[in-house]
């Protein structure tokens, strides 16, 4: 597995005049949630402050700066596995939906590690185009497609006319369209799923590869 983020953890002194700090990369094997247990100090523990926060998220930096809900360690680690397991076309297709989920004036605001979870499903149903990054790429595809109507009704050899920029701009907000590295992501088609459900996460995950000695 290939780690997607990095987390600190944050327990208070039993005496509450200070602080045990840890750092994990997630999606993380069962000894490395215990050995960053064991730093924090937080095994067995009942009382006192803790706290879970994202430093860094590759794939969605906005990660870093974002307050979440209280998330549970586990969430955070099936979290991390779910984006570890998306292909190439769905990591596109969620930066271009992760606006819904953490909005762009996101201040101040709880951001739901629910959606987070669940933002990562239903991404392959998306259609996505690749090498169309702006609206003029955009309205030549429209029209290399015939993908509208009034388009399609052009003589061929008045195509020339056409406004290509115009018709991209058109498509793109009718569609609710995003483009993201060089890739047009029809975002509007996406709805958020719900597989989780805030309380039991969904039991779909591989067994670890992990060993220290193979018999």
């Amino acid at each position: 597995m290939k780690k997607q983020m990095t987390i600190e953890m944050v327990t208070e002194y039993p005496g509450r005049d200070g602080y045990y700090y840890a750092d994990l990369r997630l999606p993380a094997e069962d000894y490395e949630i215990r050995d960053a247990l064991q730093k924090s100090r937080d095994t067995g523990r009942k009382d006192g402050y803790r706290e879970i926060t994202i430093l860094n998220c590759e794939l969605i930096p906005e990660l870093a700066d974002v307050r979440l809900d209280s998330p549970t360690l586990d969430e955070l680690n099936f979290f991390a596995k779910r984006l570890d397991s998306l292909g190439f076309e769905e990591q596109l297709v969620l930066q271009a939906v992760i606006d819904r989920i953490i909005p762009e004036n996101y201040e101040g605001e709880i951001i739901s590690i629910k959606d987070l979870i669940n933002t990562t499903y239903g991404l392959d149903e998306i259609m996505i185009a690749a090498s169309v990054g702006n609206d003029e790429q955009l309205g030549e595809f429209v029209i290399e497609n015939d993908m509208h109507e009034d388009v399609s009704s052009v003589p061929d050899n008045a195509l020339y006319l056409l406004d290509k920029k115009q018709i991209g701009k058109l498509q793109r907000e009718n569609e609710g369209g995003v483009f993201v590295n060089g890739f047009y992501v029809v975002a509007g088609e996406y709805e958020l799923p719900e597989i989780y459900d805030g309380r039991t996460l969904p039991s779909e995950e591989k067994p670890s590869e992990w060993f220290a000695f193979r018999l």
